[in-house]
């Protein structure tokens, strides 16, 4: 954070205190967010799966099942669901629910984004992936569904948490690109306008929903890119809430009256190794790859720069995500051996990397990145940065489309659905367009969704991911907490991983 001195700080937080309940007086019940960027797809809330595009996706769709606060399952659009037979889901559906237009919900409209995400045009997506097990599914009555699938699929029920249902007429008028622009949907705010001039989105609750405010009316997103201007957002009272807080703010925001919420990490920062599409890159070989693991102290970045508020990663999962191996321990520091598997691998000499990284989501991640590199270039390895916009990162990683770019920043997020294969997924050639793949794991990934108990499921998702692990397709660097900061009066902040509830979120009188 750039102010830092106590008095100064102290001041703001007066102001603050002022403006904001200036503000809150002209308009009590609008509740206003900033955030670090929006999706390039707008209302689209079938083009991705996590942040920042599944946070406004949530205030303006439900899903059939959705994670709870302890990374659950639980209710949303279907309100129970049972396995009929090893490739038959049987969801019974919410009845009474609309959507923003007055159309109702049921059988039919779930049905109706499952089959268009199983046919051609759908396929393109990134949800599609959810249903590439389904077979058809069967319409029994206006609120119960069956989902057959061609073998058994152990996580089904949490695959639909993952795809938002949009009212299936305006979809089919609007198109994709069309919808985007005007979505409609079952959820708790619709859409008053994009704000694409002033980078405020607009919403206003739906009084009708299922799940409709407590006492918010109107909600706004607010889009700032810079860390710091977001810290002088809400220091000066033009929000109420302040998304991913580094850990260094912490201190000076709860010292200057303000809340700062905490919530357990459901992903682990890494960065991604490219084999698919870069045949002569020396990280084709294992070796490499472990030693690049090796060679970075993810114990120093966790201790240092994150001051104790991240821990080591272990593997591809968080703690809390069903799969996680408590007994699995971090990859040790150790530059000597980093240094002999080079060696051994013919790249004692060392060679170059070129690597991608988001920025500007934290004042760390900056020198998170630069302590990477700091650390590869010890071993021989000469390290260039680079920090493309969002966009373009992921317009690169949805089609593995990354130029001479060796490795990226990229998160293993179970947070979707609180569970370990999906990351194990995304680095792995089960992806749509992979950027990793190693052929002799998939018989173990795939195994993993036909293992019906849930604890051998989950003894059989540990041995992957050590699997993974020794295959390293990424270097895993650590798992940090959630931080969300808001004014003292906000109260009833609830995280459904990865998304703030706010619907049910108050100001205090």
């Amino acid at each position: 954070m750039v102010i830092r001195l106590s008095f100064l700080t102290a001041i703001l937080g007066l102001l603050c205190a002022f403006n904001a309940a200036y503000v809150r007086a002209q308009e009590p019940h609008t509740l206003r967010v900033a955030r670090n960027a929006a999706p390039p797809s707008l209302g689209n809330p079938l083009t991705s799966v996590g942040q920042p595009g599944s946070g406004l996706w949530s205030v303006l769709f439900d899903s059939l099942t959705a994670i709870g606060p302890d990374g659950v399952l639980m209710p949303a659009l279907a309100t129970s669901w049972e396995l009929e037979s090893d490739t038959r889901w049987v969801f019974h559906l919410r009845p009474g629910v609309t959507f923003h237009n007055g159309a109702p919900f049921d059988a039919n409209a779930a049905a109706a984004i499952l089959a268009y995400l199983m046919g051609e045009d759908g396929r393109r997506l990134y949800v599609s992936t959810e249903v590439l097990n389904i077979s058809n599914v069967d319409i029994i009555d206006d609120l119960t569904l069956a989902i057959n699938t061609t073998i058994p699929d152990a996580i089904m029920p949490k695959r639909m948490a993952l795809i938002a249902v949009p009212e299936p007429n305006a979809w089919t008028r609007l198109g994709p690109e069309g919808f985007a622009q005007a979505p409609v949907g079952t959820g708790s705010f619709s859409l008053i306008d994009w704000g694409q001039a002033t980078g405020r989105m607009r919403f206003e609750a739906f009084k009708d929903s299922w799940r409709a405010p407590e006492q918010i009316e109107r909600l706004e997103l607010w889009t700032v890119p810079d860390a710091t201007a977001r810290i002088q957002a809400l220091l000066t009272g033009q929000v109420d809430v302040l998304e991913a807080v580094s850990f260094d703010d912490v201190a000076d925001l709860e010292a200057s009256g303000f809340r700062v919420w905490r919530f357990g990490g459901a992903q682990v920062s890494s960065i991604a190794f490219r084999t698919v599409g870069n045949p002569d890159s020396p990280l084709q070989d294992a070796r490499v790859r472990q030693a690049l693991n090796f060679a970075v102290d993810r114990g120093m970045i966790a201790t240092v720069i994150f001051g104790g508020n991240a821990e080591p990663a272990s593997q591809g999962a968080a703690r809390g995500t069903f799969g996680h191996d408590p007994d699995l321990r971090p990859i040790p520091f150790d530059a000597a051996k980093a240094k002999s598997l080079l060696a051994e691998a013919g790249y004692g000499s060392g060679f170059s990397l070129t690597i991608e990284v988001l920025t500007g989501f934290s004042t760390a991640d900056s020198l998170v990145y630069q302590k990477v590199a700091q650390d590869l270039r010890a071993v021989g390895v000469d390290v260039t940065l680079r920090s493309p916009p969002f966009a373009t990162w992921l317009r690169k990683y949805l089609a593995n489309d990354w130029g001479d770019v060796d490795a990226f920043s990229l998160m293993w997020d179970s947070g979707g659905y609180a569970d370990a294969v999906r990351p194990v997924r995304n680095f792995s050639c089960a992806k749509a367009v992979p950027f990793f793949c190693d052929e002799t794991l998939m018989p173990l990934i795939e195994q993993t969704d036909r293992i019906m108990s849930p604890a051998e499921r989950k003894k059989h998702l540990q041995m992957v991911l050590a699997r993974m692990r020794e295959a390293a397709p990424a270097l895993l660097l650590t798992t940090a907490s959630l931080r969300i900061a808001t004014t003292a009066d906000v109260e009833h902040l609830v995280l459904n991983p990865p998304n703030i509830a706010y619907h049910t979120m108050r100001f205090r009188p």
